[in-house]
């Protein structure tokens, strides 16, 4: 349990980690040290709603060991109006150019033009002019077409101290309707701007000096079809990615059906561990896998065979504090042939007679761990399970992985760096390795829900560095990846196909746990009368079937001798007994298994528009 914490809270930790913002991972941030002079931008406005856009700005770099400046422009809008209307868009940006050396990436919703070279500075004045397409789709407005656009964006971290401005529209429209304002994000100051309308071209400039985080956006009203031609600026690579998610859960559905999916399982009434398999090898074959918890149980098992005897002590603490302990006392050598119970047996004693909580503790899982591991050896899964089976499963989680890369790890990987994308695949494999090595109920939960988590993160990051709106096709595409990814990792816990053996040992081993949970007390005592030890000979199977509880409860009013391998400081009575084992057991349990701690319409608003952005040093 200790251990599980442990891997759980670092799984989480490193989870935030992955969440930290962008500028952690060596997003462009800016450095200051510029201004600039002159800031004027030509737009030319096609009848399709698609903009030209010029940018010619003249910067003033004063601060040292700086090679340029940065532009960022939103591919997402929100478009928020003075009567409190919105409307959202996803834009396009195509055939940048610029007249330096420029990278560009999408961050955060925007694409960053970064213009410059790493391994040259500049100093004084320098004109930079920057061209790009800007397309914002078709118009969302009912009734009216409009122009809502930032010519200069609310996120520049500097004075811009003139600004000037050309508009050219494709065809004639009101200049009654024109509207700019300049200021803070969502102003609605008009009073700074002046401007001039000639024919369909309108010029002007800012009256004032720009400071840090102030813009000027134009809104134009427009009659109902004034943009023609305009397309959605749709992403028909999401319907791709569904398109194939969905053919994964087909495939994975077909895999199992033909090499995975169990014949019938038929139960049988046991009284008793088919096949004489001890409480270890019976786990292993119910479930298919060996686990620590599992192997413990040998303790009682060996008890019962006359190899070692278990006494509960008390010892002193702080002076006055009495508390529980336990002591294992070997009886005699193992002369068995089983090699998980003599690796266990001689693991607990060693060269000591007699072992207490301090000689297992933060020791003993190295013992558990090379026996599990011995258990769980292809060879002997192959006994239980179709080889073809078992290998058709490497297939699912091949899908899973690449789901995570169609589906926003390759934008991760542009956008986080390499490190990042290096600890989200890391933490994918982790859930998956679980299911793949211990496919139950637990392991199948946890991954559906760690494994979406991490595909949410994933999926987000994509749609919001590609552009993408979250709206109700994003939704869906949430949920449809989701559901296939869930789908996807319950075929990979049930896609194992038992042999004829597997199947028939697994429905004996049903019928047998069936009966520990359900039997009645006239079949329990004819059972101890035919046999004395027959309550402390399947105690150990109890516990590595998980059900001990209701076992020792049927026995609470069923007269039972104490047995050989029990010595406690109190007389022996069947409560006494229950209360015994189940602390002592799990006291030993968890002194077994631990392990070292390090293991509409209305008036626009400045920053209100679609385009804009802003920009900084580097």
């Amino acid at each position: 349990m200790k251990q599980k914490i442990k891997l759980f809270s670092i799984f989480f930790i490193l989870l935030l980690v992955v969440l930290l913002p962008n500028k952690v991972f060596g997003a462009t941030t800016s450095r200051g040290g510029y201004e600039i002079n002159t800031y004027y931008i030509e737009m030319v406005v096609n009848e399709n709603n698609t903009f030209d856009i010029t940018e010619t700005i003249t910067v003033n770099f004063t601060g040292s060991g700086l090679h340029g400046i940065f532009r960022k422009i939103p591919l997402q809008n929100t478009l928020q109006r003075n009567d409190g209307t919105t409307t959202n868009n996803v834009a396009k940006i195509s055939g940048i150019k610029v007249n330096d050396s420029f990278t560009t990436y999408n961050e955060s919703g925007n694409k960053v033009i970064k213009i410059g070279n790493k391994n040259r500075t500049v100093s004084g004045i320098k004109e930079y002019v920057i061209k790009y397409t800007y397309s914002i789709g078709k118009d969302p407005l009912k009734n009216v077409d409009e122009l809502y656009y930032n010519l200069i964006g609310t996120d520049w971290d500097t004075n811009i101290h003139l600004v000037s401005f050309k508009i050219i529209m494709p065809k004639s429209f009101d200049y009654s309707s024109l509207g700019f304002t300049s200021g803070s994000k969502y102003s609605t100051d008009s009073s700074n701007v002046s401007y001039v309308v000639d024919g369909n071209v309108i010029t002007g400039s800012v009256k004032r000096t720009l400071t840090p985080y102030e813009g000027l956006t134009v809104r134009l009203t427009l009659p109902e079809g004034y943009f023609v031609g305009a397309k959605n600026n749709f992403d028909y690579f999401i319907i791709f990615k569904i398109v194939v998610s969905l053919i994964f859960v087909g495939i994975s559905y077909a895999l199992w059906a033909k090499y995975g999916k169990d014949n019938m399982v038929i139960e049988t009434l046991e009284f008793y561990p088919p096949n004489d398999l001890n409480s270890a090898d019976l786990a292993f074959a119910y479930k298919g896998v060996s686990e620590n918890k599992d192997i413990i149980s040998l303790l009682i098992y060996l008890a019962n065979k006359g190899y070692l005897k278990i006494e509960e002590s008390e010892e002193t603490a702080l002076k006055f504090i009495k508390m529980k302990n336990f002591k294992i006392i070997k009886l005699k050598e193992y002369d068995g042939t089983n090699d998980a119970e003599r690796e266990f047996f001689y693991g607990l004693f060693k060269d000591k007679t007699e072992v207490t909580r301090s000689d297992l503790y933060d020791k003993f899982y190295v013992v558990l761990n090379s026996i599990t591991r011995k258990m769980n050896k292809k060879d002997n899964k192959e006994k239980l399970f179709e080889k073809e089976s078992l290998g058709k499963r490497f297939i699912v989680v091949l899908m899973i992985l690449a789901l995570f890369v169609l589906c926003g790890g390759l934008s991760l990987l542009k956008t986080i760096g390499s490190g990042s994308i290096a600890l989200m695949v890391w933490l994918l494999i982790m859930p998956i390795s679980a299911v793949y090595a211990r496919p139950n109920v637990g392991t199948i939960i946890a991954a559906s829900i760690s494994i979406p988590l991490l595909f949410i993160i994933t999926l987000a990051a994509n749609l919001s560095y590609s552009g993408m709106n979250f709206g109700l096709m994003s939704i869906l595409y949430f949920i449809i990846e989701i559901t296939c990814i869930v789908m996807l990792i319950i075929f990979l816990g049930i896609m194992r196909k038992r042999t004829q053996y597997g199947n028939e040992i697994y429905g004996r081993i049903k019928g047998f746990k069936k009966f520990l949970e359900e039997a009645e007390k006239p079949k329990l005592e004819e059972l101890v009368m035919e046999d004395p030890e027959y309550f402390y000979n399947i105690l150990p199977y109890t516990y590595a079937l998980n059900v001990s509880n209701k076992w020792m409860k049927n026995f609470e009013d069923i007269a039972l001798q104490a047995p050989s391998w029990y010595s406690g400081y109190n007389s022996f009575d069947n409560h006494e007994f229950t209360r015994f084992i189940d602390s002592t057991y799990n006291s030993i349990s968890s002194a077994m298994s631990s392990s070292p701690s390090d293991s509409g319409s209305g008036g626009g608003s400045s920053g209100g528009g679609s385009g804009g952005g802003g920009g900084g040093s580097w």
